[in-house]
């Protein structure tokens, strides 16, 4: 089931917008965004610094900096986005659907291991971080559309992943 704000509808309609296809990748550390092309501050909903120090609120109800993630990294990484595989879940009281067996959603994300000369950055993410368990998530996003707002098309926990020099695919499977 999507849950679609107005905003994202509005500017669903409007023609000529290319969409902002984000990779979330979150672990205890903090979240990395990824995408096929960089994505800027607004995409991902960075505002202006603002002091961290407790004594002004954000949002009305927040200290500033409160319950935000910690941004570790972001780029333009994302070589494939796979295969996304569903399957859809019987309504309540559905006896007969319900009996059948049904598969849980899965996604295969390849992103690009090449980062500056010499260096291999989620080579040296694998040594210092566990990259199994991590939660990855498909957002959409369009131009004029609030963060907040994007359509979260996946949630995953990384349940395998193959690293080689120049690339690394994650295989999520839905939670």
């Amino acid at each position: 089931m999507f849950s679609l704000s107005q905003e994202f509808h509005r500017a669903r309609r409007e023609r000529n917008q290319a969409p902002l296809i984000l990779f979330c990748l979150t672990n205890a550390h903090g979240a990395r965004f990824y995408s096929d092309r960089h994505p800027t501050d607004a995409a991902l909903g960075l505002l202006a610094a603002r002091l961290a120090d407790g004594g002004g609120l954000a949002d009305g109800g927040l200290s500033a900096g409160e319950g935000s993630k910690n941004l570790l990294d972001r780029g333009a990484r994302v070589l494939s986005f796979g295969r996304l595989r569903e399957t859809l879940a019987p309504f309540k009281g559905d006896l007969l659907a319900s009996l059948k067996q049904e598969e849980a959603a899965s996604l295969s994300v390849q992103l690009s291991n090449a980062g500056a000369v010499g260096q291999r950055p989620f080579t040296r993410l694998e040594a210092t971080e566990n990259l199994l368990g991590a939660t990855g998530e498909v957002l959409l996003g369009l131009p004029g559309v609030k963060p907040r707002d994007y359509l979260r098309r996946f949630r995953g926990r990384v349940e395998s992943y193959r690293l080689e020099a120049d690339t690394l695919t994650l295989s999520l499977r839905a939670i």
